[in-house]
């Protein structure tokens, strides 16, 4: 059973971004599938350094496509964006010090708690301006 399932609720309604969600959902699935199979501590590091990439990545072309339409709360994304990647990174620094006991599960909480509140609350919020623009 996977830490969380993707449903149309959290559609943001366009569809790029909507698998990029998927995707980062996808790499926490995994890291709670190594933990379950007892393998989360020697695959932590994997799992951070994949998030971070993959995160940046997806902000930045979340980003774009809200700079393309003039979005009001740009500012306000990019600066939750880089909230959590700062917590990524801190997680990764974590690792680094050798602090790994309870990082895999803190981790995987932290990604889906975080995505999903930032899905609902900001990210819904971009729906309608992307579909005034015709961006799916």
């Amino acid at each position: 059973m996977a830490l969380f399932s993707w449903s149309d609720r959290y559609s943001v309604g366009v569809s790029s971004m909507d698998d990029h969600h998927r995707k980062i959902f996808d790499i926490a699935n995994r890291l709670y599938d190594a933990m379950k199979a007892g393998k989360s501590k020697e695959l932590t590091d994997e799992f951070v350094k994949e998030l971070i990439e993959y995160t940046e990545y997806h902000f930045a072309e979340e980003e774009k496509l809200m700079e393309e339409i003039n979005y009001d709360d740009l500012p306000l994304q990019r600066k939750a964006h880089t909230i959590f990647i700062s917590q990524l990174k801190g997680f990764q620094e974590r690792i680094d010090k050798g602090e790994t006991l309870l990082l895999p599960v803190e981790l995987s909480q932290t990604v889906v708690d975080w995505l999903l509140d930032h899905i609902a609350k900001m990210d819904k919020k971009y729906e309608e301006s992307m579909k005034h623009h015709a961006i799916q």
